[in-house]
């Protein structure tokens, strides 16, 4: 009967989540072997064991699932288990485990386990750890490999492929560790999040195996050619018992079980992309593939002169909607335009990424009068059909009136935002004055050498006015720069955000985080766009603005331990990413500026 200790971690309005840890003993003595459980009351994700390396791990994880109905309501068990034996004296206290349920990081109770003398148990030295006793690479090889498969090996550029890992077993794993993930050079990826490992089973060679899911991504190619996926490197843990000539009767007459470790390593997968055909390109082209589909709408059409107008383009479907680029839309003169507030609603599931970008557009008519927006045109490769396809809005037209308080035509207002343009039409009063008497000062002054030098100097402080308005309107329509010289403004904002996650033990939203904040930044900084980014072209712009050699180093190291730390945990905490993000930030702004 297990002898389990209850706590009770942290508590959801949604549901009491309770992650327990159980001991069938906690008194035992060398030799002995006994059992821990990790239960929970739901499904959970990303279950991290506590440190088991001062006892032998004869078995484990494993899992089972048990569900029940009472009085007509569902009650779920979940539970990890592992066996272990005890292989030396002393009191030891298991830290506790660490799961994910509804994006927030709960912890087990921990397990104290008093262990006393026993049976004398052999502990594996060095020459026993390297050489693993008796078993060798290639038994293993033959009961354990990682096999790696795509769903298409021949795509079009910008068209989605899902690349997928499994783990084949024959035989208990007791651990992994993630050595090295699948470089993805010339490819914009997507995880897919595959929850809690789900193992199934299949039939090969005669052969039973045990199947696992361990990763899998959604690709997408950025240039034509052949291109290749790397290898994802992995070690794991087996339990093998081997044959010993061990002191005791047990082990010269059973065997002795030893963990051993070994390196595994998927094959490379080799991808043919194929270039966009070149006839019937159209010239609204920008790099958008799949089978999407465009919608349109705007806020008002009769609207009075200085009032602001909403125009929202959506696209939508399946392909690689994060990819594509701001529509080209053609206003008219008279209307003041801003870039547009991007709405993304995207979902990356195991059949690829799907969902809609909506494009916000800010516009402000000035003068009164009839205009027209002219239809905005999209278009896109399908690569099913193997043409292009091209999609246009109907045409906008609308009355603009005369705003409130005068002729709104000889108005006008630049260099605002968008919070500034709430409610200018209610910024505009009639200015009411009183009769101006002229007294015996006052015609002093007219003529006087005052009077004079005010005329002089009225042109020439017009015309630096003019010069320095038109120095700010070119500013700002430097969209690049712009950009790059508030990269490190929208970064923080990312680390503020990953912060956030930090502090709140949200370990997957805090890598998001970090890897959203360090890849716009170098977008932003460097002119790179999103869909190219990639070591090589970071390396050689970071190169160009003279960055130094180790700064662009911890930039890419940085860029993928956040990558990997999505899949597996990794040795470097969460806080030290975080300081080393901030500091790589500060270097290439330090860098860039000498």
């Amino acid at each position: 009967m297990l002898v389990a200790v209850i706590f009770t971690v942290f508590h959801s309005f949604a549901q009491d989540f309770k992650l327990i840890a159980s001991a069938s003993h906690t008194e035992v003595s060398t030799g002995d072997r006994f059992q821990i459980e990790f239960t929970a009351n739901d499904q959970f994700s990303n279950f991290k064991a506590p440190n088991l390396s001062d006892f032998r791990v004869l078995s484990g994880p494993n899992q089972s699932t048990n569900m029940s109905w009472v009085n007509g309501n569902m009650t779920a068990k979940i539970t990890y288990s592992y066996i272990l034996m005890a292989v030396k004296e002393g009191e030891f206290t298991l830290s506790p485990a660490v799961c994910a349920y509804q994006g927030k990081a709960y912890n087990s109770n921990s397990l104290t386990i008093s262990v006393k003398k026993g049976a004398n148990v052999q502990q594996p030295n060095s020459s026993t750890s390297n050489k693993k006793s008796n078993v060798s690479q290639e038994d293993v090889s033959n009961d354990l490999f990682i096999k790696a498969s795509v769903n298409k090996t021949t795509v079009y550029q910008g068209e989605q492929l899902i690349a997928t890992y499994q783990l084949y077993t024959k035989v208990n794993v007791t651990g992994s560790d993630l050595v090295k993930n699948a470089a993805l050079n010339g490819f914009w990826s997507q995880e897919i999040d595959l929850g809690q490992t789900q193992w199934s089973q299949e039939v090969i060679g005669g052969y039973r195996w045990h199947v696992a899911t361990i990763r899998k991504i959604v690709l997408f190619p950025q240039r034509a050619g052949n291109l290749e996926i790397d290898p994802l490197e992995m070690n794991f843990i087996v339990p093998r018992r081997v044959s010993s000539g061990g002191g005791s009767v047990f082990d010269q007459f059973f065997g002795r079980v030893e963990n051993a470790e070994y390196s595994l390593k998927s094959k490379p997968i080799k991808i043919k992309v194929l270039p966009h055909p070149d006839g019937g390109k159209p010239e609204s082209f920008n790099g958008a593939v799949g089978q999407l589909e465009m919608t349109s709408n705007i806020s008002s059409t009769s609207v009075k002169a200085n009032e602001a107008i909403n125009l929202k383009i959506k696209i939508s479907g399946k392909g690689n909607i994060p990819l594509v680029d701001e529509l080209v839309i053609k206003f008219p003169d008279d209307f003041e335009t801003y870039d547009p507030k991007v709405n993304d609603n995207i979902k990356t599931s195991h059949a690829g990424v799907a969902g809609s970008r909506e494009y916000d557009y800010l516009i402000i008519p000035r003068h009164a009068g009839n205009f027209t927006i002219d239809p905005v045109e999209f278009s896109y490769f399908d690569p099913s059909s193997k043409t292009y396809k091209t999609i246009k809005s109907d045409s906008f037209t609308i009355n603009v009136e005369k705003g409130e308080g005068g002729d709104a035509g000889n108005i006008t207002y630049s260099g605002v935002n968008k919070e500034d343009v709430e409610i200018l039409g209610s910024d505009i009063r009639y200015i009411h004055v009183s009769p101006i008497t002229v007294t015996h000062s006052t015609r002093d002054f007219y003529g006087s050498w005052l009077f004079y030098l005010l005329i002089l100097i009225a042109p020439i402080l017009f015309l630096l006015t003019l010069i320095f308005r038109n120095k700010i309107r070119i500013a700002q329509q430097d969209v690049v720069g712009i950009k790059s010289r508030k990269a490190s403004k929208v970064a923080s904002k990312h680390l503020s955000v990953a912060k956030k996650s930090l502090d709140n033990h949200q370990q997957k939203e805090f890598y998001e985080n970090i890897s959203r904040a360090l890849f716009g930044y170098v977008s932003d900084k460097l002119h790179i766009k999103l869909s190219e980014l990639n070591k090589e072209n970071i390396a050689q712009k970071l190169n160009h603005i003279k960055i130094s050699e180790a700064t662009t180093s911890s930039l890419i190291d940085t860029l993928e331990m956040c990558d990997m730390a999505r899949f597996a945990p990794i040795s470097v905490s969460e806080q030290e990413i975080f300081s080393k993000a901030e500091k790589i930030i500060n270097q290439i702004e330090e860098e860039a500026k000498k």
